[in-house]
């Protein structure tokens, strides 16, 4: 009874559920598979024209007016208008926004993920190094934005040693860096937080798009601009390195679209009077605006349920990877027993966000490209299994060995013996940590949104960039994933108490 687990066929048991899950591993994998690095092919606008493929244009919808998204989730804004626009001027005939943090378009973009990225994008030197851009369809250029109380702050040389609210990912990143190394950043993820950073004596300033700023202080109010523009940057379209029949096509369509005078109309839709110096005062609004969640209801309730997907999903996978972890490290093989080590150890190693990350932009250049919801399942199956692999572990050893023995002694094959007497006994030792574990997994469900996920936390970013609420939107988030929560441990306990009869 040394080494009791080689006498339970452990080592056939393992084979078998490794053979099964590299079996249905691997038709997904080549039906995913592309190029690791995004090569156009010749035919790729004649598919576009034809309608057999879609453009896919990656934005990030919390920045208005160029991009953001209506009560019911749709995208509108003065980049979401052009880019239709451009793309039925050079015949193509289906456009996908593909929502996604600002900082991963480029990413994406290398990743071939996405065709276009239509963000308010800088054109500079360092992204030409990596993406190709358009003409200029924008003149841009950063500006300088603090309270309508603030009247210490009224040049750049006044930023030195003040907190700057900036966007991870932008121009205003590097140029502050730059021109006022003083200056302490602060680096937040969605436009709406650079702004309500200030607003709430987080941060003294803002430094970002001035159309996107003077925006911001047309329908907010509470902020006002310091000076004219910083820099003269200007905005433009970017696409994959060397795709230029796509390139070339929204370029021709931009010149259409300026000299017809299609371009001017859709600036004063979204832009008005940009001559006017007026700052507004800041809008009155409650603590808690109730309005902010019913007039999203609709959306609200579509992410919920790509929550809940993801959630019963994931669990379905950790529980299979947790189990073929188990056995693996029980194994008295030792080559299967070191990759349940490994397994363990790199994934329990190592943050949940850099797993994702891998998954879903890393492996692309390795020639694996996935869904991002499939990157987003895969990524918590594999953390959270990681887990549930040391607890299976740790509730089989904890079966006497005397169970074992008696069973044997009895007639029984090790087989039979795993099966009716082991695991039974294992399985309820399994159940708290089990229960524990999958709370984990709904928490960390929120983290597939950095892959352009549309679940319940990206739903509520996209409406917080529209209503400057997010103390109401948080709040109810926080609520849904409370209820998520409990009910599970709940389930979790009911179990437990079915079972302890048979303890």
């Amino acid at each position: 009874m040394k080494n009791r687990f080689s006498r339970f066929g452990w080592a056939a048991t393992t084979a078998a559920l490794l053979a099964a899950l590299l079996g249905l591993a691997a038709p997904a994998a080549h039906a995913e598979t592309t190029p690791a690095t995004p090569t156009p092919s010749a035919g790729k606008m004649a598919d576009l024209r034809a309608g057999k493929t879609t453009l896919k244009v990656g934005t990030d919808a919390s920045f208005p007016p160029f991009e953001f998204t209506d009560a019911n989730g749709t995208k509108i804004g003065f980049d979401i208008d052009v880019v239709k626009d451009l793309a039925a001027k050079a015949g193509i005939k289906n456009v996908e926004f593909v929502q996604m943090p600002f900082g991963n378009i480029v990413p994406a973009l290398q990743a071939n993920q996405i065709d276009v990225g239509a963000s308010a994008i800088y054109i500079s030197a360092e992204r030409a190094k990596v993406v190709d851009f358009s003409e200029i369809y924008y003149p841009g250029g950063l500006g300088m934005f603090v309270s309508t109380a603030n009247d210490t702050v009224k040049s750049l040389a006044d930023l030195a040693g003040k907190k700057v609210a900036v966007q991870v990912g932008t121009k205003s990143v590097e140029w502050l860096r730059q021109n006022q190394p003083q200056a302490e950043l602060v680096q937040v993820q969605t436009n709406d937080q650079m702004f309500s950073s200030v607003k709430l004596g987080q941060a003294d300033a803002v430094v970002t798009g001035q159309p996107g700023g003077r925006y911001f202080i047309h329908e907010q109010g509470g902020l006002k601009q310091v000076g004219e523009r910083l820099t003269n940057e200007n905005y433009g379209f970017a696409f994959q390195k060397g795709d230029s029949d796509i390139r070339e096509a929204f370029n021709a369509a931009l010149k259409d679209m300026q000299s017809s005078g299609d371009f001017t109309k859709a600036s004063a839709k979204w832009f008005g009077d940009e001559s006017s110096t007026a700052t507004g005062p800041a809008k009155e609004r409650g603590i808690f605006n109730i309005s902010s969640i019913t007039n999203s209801w609709g959306p609200l309730m579509q992410g919920l349920g790509t929550t809940l997907q993801i959630i019963a999903l994931s669990l379905a996978l950790s529980l299979l990877f947790g189990m073929l972890g188990g056995f693996a490290r029980l194994s008295h093989l030792r080559p299967i027993r070191w990759i349940g080590n490994v397994y363990v150890s790199v994934v329990r190693g190592t943050p949940f966000i850099v797993q994702l990350f891998f998954i879903y932009f890393a492996l692309p250049q390795l020639g694996l490209q996935l869904s991002p919801m499939v990157a987003g399942i895969l990524a918590l199956g594999l953390y959270s299994g990681s887990y549930v692999t040391e607890i299976v572990r740790g509730a089989i050893q904890s079966v006497d060995k005397g169970q074992m023995e008696a069973a044997r002694s009895c007639g029984m094959s090790s087989a039979s013996a795993l099966r009716h007497v082991i695991i039974p006994q294992a399985f309820l030792r399994m159940l708290p940590p089990l229960g524990n574990e999958f709370v984990s997994l709904t928490k960390n469900s929120a983290l597939v949104s950095f892959v352009t996920i549309s679940e319940l936390f990206l739903v509520g970013q996209t409406i917080i960039s529209r209503t400057f609420d997010a103390l109401t939107v948080y709040v109810f988030i926080g609520l849904v994933y409370y209820i998520l929560t409990n009910i599970i441990g709940m389930a979790a306990n009911a179990i437990e108490k079915k079972m302890a009869v048979y303890i």
